[in-house]
C-alpha cells in the first residue's frame, strides 16, 4: 500500500477546489471593508481593506488596513459610525507585517508582533 503521506500533497481531484475569491460570499465581515481603523486613542489608522474569516471555525482573524494585518480578536465594532477600535497604538500596526500566506508560522509571527498570546 503507498503512503499517503510521501509525495505531493495536492491530488489532481482538488484542483478544481473553489477559489478563495469565491470562499468571499461566505465571508459575513465583508461589511465592514471600507470601515475607519482606529488605533487605541481613537485616532483614524485608514480604511479596512480586507477581513481574513476562517469558515471553518467561524471566526473573524484579521483584518487589513494599508497593507499591515491586524488581529481581529478584541476589536471594538461601532457599525453606526462605520468604525473599528482596536487596542494596539498606530506604530504597532504601521509596523505590523503584510498578509502572506495564511499558516500558523505566520499567525505565531503575528500574534508576537503584537504581544498577543499565541
Amino acid at each position: 500500500m503507498e503512503n499517503p503521506f510521501i509525495g505531493d500533497p495536492f491530488r489532481e481531484e482538488d484542483a478544481d477546489v473553489e477559489d478563495v475569491e469565491d470562499a468571499r460570499d461566505q465571508n459575513p465581515y465583508t461589511i465592514m471593508e471600507g470601515y475607519e481603523l482606529e488605533d487605541d486613542s481613537g485616532t483614524g489608522i485608514g480604511e479596512i481593506e480586507e477581513t481574513v474569516y476562517d469558515a471553518v471555525s467561524d471566526v473573524l482573524k484579521y483584518v487589513v488596513v494599508d497593507g499591515h494585518t491586524v488581529p481581529a480578536d478584541r476589536i471594538e465594532v461601532n457599525a453606526e459610525a462605520e468604525r473599528v477600535r482596536v487596542p494596539y497604538d498606530r506604530e504597532t500596526i504601521e509596523s505590523a507585517p503584510a498578509l502572506e500566506d495564511l499558516s500558523g508560522e505566520f499567525d505565531r509571527r503575528l500574534r508576537a508582533h503584537y504581544e498577543e498570546p499565541g
